[in-house]
């Protein structure tokens, strides 16, 4: 400061009416040791070795804890910087504090007790001061040392900006039917102020029980998945979001859906003859003899127009249906049932002969068909009927044919011939295979008609 306090100390005693007398911003810069009479510290302290060495010489000490400064404060964050006249003090040309007061001595102001120094505005001074500027661990003005003089200077940072909380939220989970038991999601994050994210983790429940979990780890603001249900029941799918502020969810990354139970139509037929109800009766020539037909609805969906169509081996004659219901035209009864409900059960009773004697079982075949349920027919069901023979004529099994034919009782034949009818039931068919395998069928099939015959005649002499 030198000469320079010493023409402004004049200056402002001489305007003491009007104000103070600034100098330019831009003033000299003193980066030289003042040793003079306003210097708190004589010929000041040019590095922070030389200020601690010096902070309990003279009054030193009183002085700078006068502006709130310890010998501990002397270490730590400094930059080097500059005072200005005007009050700002500026690092790396940027300005870190204004308004700033000085210690000085002799320049008037405010006294520091048990001192020879003031406080006073740097207005005192006459040029730019080169100085140590000391900053918080948040890089925030504390104070600074004019390095020609020692004269500590404290000042007014600007106002620290507040920095806005980072703010991460699950913003939408978004839901897409693919099919009836497939659905897309996608999850979408809302980020502000520097939150991040981490992962999404998608967890699907089925009436309240988990049934899937997925974790996408992406720090993009969105991610998908794909669920398929399995089966019938609610399903509800949220989305957790792992985010640098924590885990965010919440209602509106939830989504719920429901797999309805699907229709399961089914319909069956049952067939019996006579009052017993039975699978088999022998019923006598031009007699009139019953079939029992009941038709169920075995699903879960009321049936509509199901058609019953009954029809029987030639011999046999239907005659009429009780309760009176469709058709018999060109002997088949026809029926339609308008409505079935679910678990319901219609039940007919068809009247029938057979005219004259025939040979062998009359089967007699019921059907069933409704529209809701696959196929055509639904299903069949059937009874069979025989009559007795003729008096003085039996029925054998004929042995070269494997059918049940009508002979005079004189005619009979044990080599040709077999009263056990269950003789003449039909061969189970050999599969088809290759020319070799087939006429190896045939002579095994032959040899087994051989066979059969000469044990069946064996047996009549038995």
């Amino acid at each position: 400061m030198k000469g320079k306090l010493i023409a402004f100390v004049v200056a402002v005693l001489s305007v003491a009416t009007i104000g103070v007398t600034q100098l330019p911003a831009n003033a000299a810069l003193d980066s030289t040791r003042d040793c003079d009479q306003y210097a708190v510290v004589y010929c000041g302290t040019m590095s922070l070795q030389e200020a601690r060495n010096k902070y309990n010489q003279k009054d030193h000490a009183k002085i700078y804890q006068s502006m709130g400064i310890s010998l501990s404060d002397l270490k730590g964050n400094f930059k080097s910087g500059v005072v200005y006249q005007d009050g700002r003090v500026v690092v790396n040309g940027k300005t870190v504090a204004t308004g700033a007061v000085m210690a000085a001595r002799g320049l008037g102001g405010s006294q520091i007790a048990g001192t020879s120094a003031q406080k006073v505005s740097v207005r005192a001074m006459g040029s730019a001061q080169t100085a140590m500027v000391k900053f918080d661990q948040n890089g925030r003005f504390l104070f600074a040392i004019m390095k020609p003089c020692g004269n500590p200077v404290t000042a007014t940072p600007p106002p620290v900006e507040e920095q806005p909380e980072p703010v991460a939220q699950c913003k939408v989970l978004s839901q897409q039917k693919l099919s009836d038991t497939r659905r897309r999601y996608e999850a979408v994050a809302t980020l502000k102020n520097g939150a991040k994210v981490r992962s999404y983790t998608f967890v699907a429940t089925k009436n309240g029980t988990q049934v899937d979990k997925k974790t996408v780890s992406t720090s993009k603001t969105n991610a998908t998945y794909v669920f398929t249900a399995d089966g019938p029941g609610e399903y509800k799918i949220s989305v957790t979001i792992h985010t640098s502020e924590g885990k965010k969810s919440g209602a509106r990354c939830t989504k719920s859906f429901t797999v309805a139970e699907v229709d399961q139509p089914g319909v069956a037929i049952e067939k019996y003859v006579g009052e017993s109800k039975q699978k088999y009766q022998r019923v006598g020539v031009n007699v009139e003899y019953t079939y029992q037909i009941r038709v169920l609805n075995t699903g879960d969906v009321t049936l509509k127009n199901v058609k019953v169509t009954d029809t029987p081996d030639q011999g046999v004659t239907l005659l009429s249906v009780s309760p009176s219901a469709g058709t018999i035209s060109n002997n088949t009864w026809a029926h339609t049932i308008k409505s079935l409900a679910v678990g319901q059960t219609k039940t007919y009773t068809l009247t029938a002969k057979v005219p004259e004697y025939l040979a062998g079982k009359l089967t007699n075949t019921v059907c069933v068909d409704a529209p809701e349920v696959p196929g055509n027919p639904d299903d069949c069901d059937d009874a069979e009927v025989d009559v007795p023979p003729t008096p003085g004529k039996i029925e054998v099994c004929e042995l070269s044919t494997f059918n049940i034919i009508t002979i005079e009782e004189s005619a009979y034949d044990s080599s040709k011939h077999s009263k056990d009818l269950s003789d003449c039931d039909t061969p189970e068919e050999l599969p088809e295979t290759g020319p070799v395998e087939t006429m190896l069928q045939v002579v095994g099939a032959m040899s087994l008609v051989g066979s059969s015959a000469y044990y069946i005649a064996s047996r009549r002499f038995i």
